[in-house]
């Protein structure tokens, strides 16, 4: 069985006691490619994160992953999609080989099937030999294995959570390269605190804040409503920042420091207002770096929190 690229959330809350980690969110994607999941941390996301697969029951509403239901067909779904949830940690005395081998065989697949996913997507995400015991690994490489065991059976869905976390950034080009590859067949759902990632690998974005869905739209879109409002300017000579802030005075709305010699300016992102920034950093100094600061998305981020506390 394959499941259709479809994922239903339909007032899906998760209470404890008093509090509520997932407050009455819905939402539907379909379709290949992938989507990224937002928020501060606390925010709910693993929380959503398990309740679509399965690891935790909701305590009102529900889940469709392919048009079935995660509680009361849950070992149908289990065996058709993929996971990496909360960077689960593979056992340190088994090898690499039956870590994944493990995996495989919980999802009924053939022991020849789990050796071919071992030989040949192990060498896409460069695991280590797979002889070698899970306990003597670092730790971007115990991500990459798990990485690999999410991906076995070739799901047609697939969920990440914050996929690389501990790797360098090596290791963060791979995943985000096998990524881009795989999300033009299957669906992707990923949390993640690198949004330059998202910007990178999602189409779309779902932000939530304090358990409750504030947002969902195109990547593109979402960019193109919020542009870059800072700018980090460094200057040759020594410079103060009362100097700067009194010659932008008026023009810009803060000036922060950054390092030596260096200022954050943030301001309304009008083109036009970015030279005349330009042209008067230049007459306290001698301007050796002017370049955006923080993405469009890092923008989007933090106004969208702000707006929904």
């Amino acid at each position: 069985m394959s499941l259709d690229l479809r994922i239903e959330v339909s007032n899906l809350s998760k209470i404890y006691g008093k509090f509520k980690a997932v407050d009455n969110i819905s939402f539907n994607i379909e379709g290949s490619g992938a989507t990224a999941y937002l928020g501060q941390n606390g925010a709910g996301k693993t929380t959503t994160f398990k309740m679509m697969t399965g690891l935790i029951r909701p305590s009102s509403g529900n889940v469709k992953i392919g048009g079935y239901d995660i509680v009361t067909e849950r070992k149908r779904i289990l065996s058709n999609i993929g996971a990496l949830i909360e960077t689960p940690e593979p056992y340190a005395a088994l090898t690499v080989r039956d870590s994944i081998m493990l995996v495989g065989e919980l999802k009924g697949m053939k022991k020849s099937d789990i050796e071919d996913h071992i030989e040949n997507f192990g060498k896409r995400v460069e695991i280590p030999d797979p002889s070698r015991k899970v306990g003597t690994l670092s730790r971007g490489q115990r991500a990459r294995v798990v990485f690999a065991a999410a991906f076995l059976n070739n799901p047609p869905i697939i969920f990440l959570d914050e996929p690389t976390n501990g790797m360098d950034p090596a290791e963060r080009k791979i995943i985000r390269d096998v990524i881009l590859e795989w999300k033009k067949d299957h669906m992707i759902m990923l949390s993640s605190h690198l949004l330059q990632e998202v910007t990178d690998t999602c189409e779309n974005v779902i932000f939530i804040n304090r358990g409750k869905l504030v947002l969902q739209e195109k990547t593109r879109d979402l960019e193109s409503r919020f542009k870059s409002k800072s700018i980090r300017v460094t200057f040759k000579d020594n410079v103060s920042i009362d100097d700067v802030r009194k010659m932008l005075s008026g023009l810009v709305d803060r000036v922060e420091d950054d390092a030596s010699n260096s200022f954050i300016i943030y301001f309304d992102g009008d083109l036009d207002r970015r030279a005349d920034i330009l042209e008067y950093c230049q007459r306290v100094g001698r301007v050796i770096s002017f370049s955006d600061y923080g993405s469009s998305l890092e923008e989007a981020f933090v106004n969208i929190i702000k707006d929904n506390q």
